[in-house]
């Protein structure tokens, strides 16, 4: 489910189940969504979509772990994996991506360089738009 330099340990933010954000959020770090999210997300880690996460919106990550539903865009600097499990609807863009056998995607994907033009951080310190 995890890459070897994240770990459940290392996730700064969690949205637990039964937990619902709508609205804008940026992360400093990694994120776990157990519960519902709906609105905008920049994180400058790894994004976790557990098996009862529900996301919807615009995503933009360093890498996303998908194994529950999402709706919406993704963006990930480096690695998407829908997990055994996920339900993607939507269009996805990253380096490298990965789909588990038992996963399903519908929506388009882009790969490639990612957001190669881009050279600024997904997150500035200290600034919340």
């Amino acid at each position: 489910m995890f890459d070897k330099k994240t770990s459940e340990d290392s996730l700064s933010t969690v949205l637990a189940k039964g937990a619902f954000f709508n609205g804008k959020l940026r992360v400093e770090g990694s994120l776990r969504i157990d519960g519902d999210f709906e609105g905008t997300l920049v994180a400058s880690g790894t994004v976790v979509g557990g098996k009862d996460g529900f996301l919807r919106g615009e995503f933009k990550v360093k890498d996303a772990f998908i194994n529950g539903k999402l709706t919406g865009n993704l963006t990930a600097q480096e690695k998407i994996e829908l997990q055994a499990g996920a339900h993607v609807e939507g269009d996805l863009r990253c380096k490298d991506i990965t789909i588990e056998q038992g996963a399903y995607f519908d929506g388009t994907c882009k790969m490639g360089a990612g957001e190669k033009a881009e050279k600024k951080p997904l997150v500035e310190p200290g600034k919340v738009n």
